[in-house]
């Protein structure tokens, strides 16, 4: 039996899992972390993919153009009538910032951390992915049903790249997504809280500041924003079975100059993260709520979600799931020890697909640290149990 061209091991064995090697996981590391895919410069990571996908003899290789950023690449690996399935990883990663003590672009081992800019955000986990996707096509096992496996460009900015994805309808019938975003050990992520951006205008009417008189728009923003404060921490929503808050963050308050008079105009920028089973719509009244509160002079308008994207909305894959179940084991299995279900805080390309793609998704990823930040670090003994655990969860799932 001829294995694929990137495989390092040669067997005559048909078990995948015993194809995987954690020489080979750290080899694929490497290799995708020195290629630089900051967002909106994915296309050299692009045309490795493509490669890559070709040398497995994959079918309906494909890029798909995504606006101002690099392609997004997806290719199946053909099986049976039976599920459809989809491995998916963004090929983005944040830019450089300042702080490392290390090469961003060029990886570094330390003991059992491998350091380098997406080396947990995600490049560990597409290694992950690539290395099960290797193995199941280097055994020759037949799946029951189609394997996708996605790389989608635009993740860290506006998700463009998995809408394209979405777009073309192969994801029509998909039963289950595996994404190996960033994890915590023995942590499955089953869903995610949605993400509203909101806008306040606050108007005010204007006469010379040496008078001080008129309504002051930047202090009915003042107002408001401290009364925001006032409800945290569990002000917007909690679920205690997964011990996760609602959020509501101020991250912009624009107004006035050095101009002599009152400021008439005030926006503040409001990051909103929202629970599972709430509305923007519900969101959008609670801060009415809250302004009523403030007891501001002028008056205000809110808008919300002004972006080129629809805004990721909160998921959760239900825990009692097949799906939910047999991850869920198969990774206590590879680790040796309880694995427990969790929301993950922010949002991610998995909220699109999950949402508007409507596949099942979870978040079955390596651990690491310092993730979108200097000295980003992925563990190397989880990449291997990763890998390994979502190969099994892909041949019990399909059949196999």
């Amino acid at each position: 039996m001829i294995l694929c061209p990137f495989c390092v091991l040669v067997s005559n064995t048909l078990n995948p899992i015993e194809l995987i090697s954690g020489e080979r996981i750290i080899e694929l590391t490497k290799t995708l972390v020195e290629i630089p895919s900051e967002t909106g410069k994915e296309k050299a990571i692009g045309d490795w993919m493509i490669n890559f996908f070709e040398k497995l003899g994959l079918s309906e290789i494909t890029r798909l153009p995504v606006e101002e950023a690099g392609d997004t690449v997806f290719a199946v690996l053909k099986g049976g009538d039976g599920p459809k399935m989809m491995l998916n990883f963004h090929i983005d990663t944040f830019d450089a910032f300042e702080g490392w003590e290390t090469p961003p672009f060029k990886v570094v081992e330390k003991g059992d951390r491998i350091y380098g800019l997406g080396a947990h955000d995600m490049k560990g986990g597409t290694a992950c992915a690539l290395a099960a996707l290797e193995a199941i096509v280097g055994s020759g096992i037949e799946l029951g049903g189609d394997l996708i496996v996605s790389g989608t460009s635009d993740e860290e900015y506006w998700s463009r790249g998995a809408h394209e994805l979405i777009k073309t309808g192969i994801l029509k019938d998909c039963k289950y997504c595996i994404v190996p975003e960033p994890s915590d050990h023995a942590t499955i992520l089953i869903g995610q809280l949605g993400r509203h951006v909101f806008k306040l205008r606050f108007y005010g009417s204007s006469v010379s500041a040496a008078y001080d008189e008129g309504v002051n728009a930047v202090v009915d923003a003042a107002k408001v924003v401290a009364e925001f404060e006032k409800h945290k921490p569990d002000g917007f929503g909690f679920m205690p079975e997964y011990g996760m808050r609602g959020s509501l963050c101020v991250t912009g308050l624009h107004s006035g100059g050095d101009k002599i008079y009152v400021p008439e105009l005030a926006e503040v920028t409001i990051d909103r993260h929202i629970l599972p089973g709430q509305t923007v719509e519900e969101a959008a009244q609670q801060i009415r709520q809250i302004i009523l509160e403030a007891d501001i002079k002028g008056r205000y308008e809110l808008t919300w979600d002004e972006r080129p994207t629809p805004a990721p909305t909160s998921f959760i894959t239900p825990p009692d799931s097949l799906f939910v179940k047999t991850a869920k084991r198969n990774l206590e299995a590879m680790l040796g020890q309880d694995v427990r279900l969790a929301l993950a805080r922010s949002v991610a390309d998995t909220n699109h697909i999950a949402v508007h793609g409507g596949v099942p998704t979870i978040i079955m990823g390596p651990s690491g640290g310092n993730t979108c930040e200097a000295n980003e670090w992925v563990d190397k003994e989880s990449l291997l149990q990763i890998a390994r655990a979502i190969t099994k969860t892909v041949l019990d799932l399909m059949d196999v």
